[in-house]
């Protein structure tokens, strides 16, 4: 039987109107994925990944007692091809001349070294290793690297008022070799800045469980300001949750830097103690504008 053209154009329409409604729930969650996780991506590069030097004053609490105390330099870049991170220790004396370095490229695993001035030489940290604390801190190696966020699986985010903040609030799961299970982040809407970040264990992963989070870190965004796109604050704090440990980094001084110089992070400056980073990126980035 043959239809009438206006048949056939209506069948077409039913068509493409069912295909539209079977495609569309795919396509929205594929558009929302992708926004949630851009707004990942900005808050924590706005809040924890600011190029430049910073001092930071870092110190380990055991049942309220200060057990530990760091001070060191961090110095931060990222551009197209990747981020690089380099840290050097200025106390106690035991660690002064310690050094990491992270260089993540964009299309590639990331890879960390480490000097020590005993050793002689840089040694490279394998993933096995990157669940490890840092230098007897709450924080572990793995939470120094900047987040992949192409690699995990992000949920929407949704409002919550945290710490008389307003919040979006997303769950995120890592690869598989990471040592976390899920993490469930806020991010302060009236600073576009990560507030507070609860780590869950592997095996963990349910958030409908109403699991314990293993640790816990909040970033004192009350009085933060912004400066070149980059939020300035002066406090992060992780607790791990039922074990009354804690360490708290007091940023004392940070230069934001976008164009800091890409000299600065290489092996060689792992093996240089004498200049501070502050003097040392001053000066790499007037030697690269000439």
């Amino acid at each position: 039987m043959r239809l009438p053209g206006e048949s056939i154009a209506l069948v077409l329409f039913l068509i493409g109107a069912g295909l539209a409604l079977a495609l569309a729930p795919s396509a929205l969650a594929e558009s929302a994925s992708a926004a949630a996780t851009a707004q990942l991506r900005r808050a924590f590069d706005r809040t924890f990944h600011q190029p430049g030097v910073r001092l930071i004053d870092l110190r380990v609490s055991r049942n309220e007692k200060v057990v530990a105390h760091r001070r060191l330099e961090l110095a931060h870049r990222s551009d197209p091809s990747g981020s690089r991170s380099l840290i050097r220790f200025l106390a106690p004396d035991y660690l002064r001349g310690h050094a990491l370095l992270i260089t993540e490229p964009g299309d590639g695993p990331s890879a960390l070294w480490v000097y020590q001035p005993e050793e002689r030489r840089p040694r490279r940290v394998g993933n096995a290793q990157k669940g490890d604390a840092f230098y007897g801190s709450d924080l572990a190696l793995e939470d120094l690297e900047r987040t992949r966020w192409d690699r995990w699986r992000i949920a929407d985010s949704v409002p919550i008022e945290e710490s008389g903040e307003t919040c979006l609030v997303a769950d995120a799961w890592p690869p598989p070799e990471s040592q976390y299970g899920r993490l469930r982040i806020w991010i302060a809407t009236r600073v576009d800045g990560v507030l507070r970040i609860d780590f869950f264990a592997r095996g963990d992963e349910d958030t409908r469980a109403g699991g314990q989070p293993l640790k816990r870190l909040r970033a004192d965004l009350a009085e933060a300001v912004e400066e070149q796109g980059y939020l300035r604050f002066r406090r992060i704090t992780v607790e791990q949750i039922g074990r009354n440990a804690r360490t708290e980094l007091v940023i004392e001084r940070i230069a934001i830097d976008p164009t800091i110089a890409a000299s600065l992070f290489s092996a060689l400056r792992l093996e240089r103690e004498g200049e501070g980073l502050f003097d040392l990126a001053e000066r790499h980035g007037r030697e690269e504008s000439r």
